[in-house]
């Protein structure tokens, strides 16, 4: 089982055709899967690429949820 984690969007911009995005950790990750995505959002990260962007009450709680464990 592979999980994922939850990391907020800080910055994006477009290069050579790609869009990007840095996270609050200072990795560059490529926003293909999550076009719309826009700094300040949280987002779901499955194997170094961002999958979905989460509301911020389904990011608290799943963040709560990990804390828990």
């Amino acid at each position: 089982m592979c999980l994922g984690t939850i990391a907020v969007l800080v910055e994006t911009w477009e290069e050579d055709g790609a869009r990007l995005g840095r996270l609050d950790d200072g990795t560059t990750v490529p926003l293909a899967y999550v076009p719309a995505a826009s700094p300040g959002v949280h987002v779901l990260i499955h194997l170094g690429i961002p999958v979905e962007v989460l509301d911020e009450h389904a990011a608290r709680d799943a963040l709560d949820l990990r804390r828990e464990s």
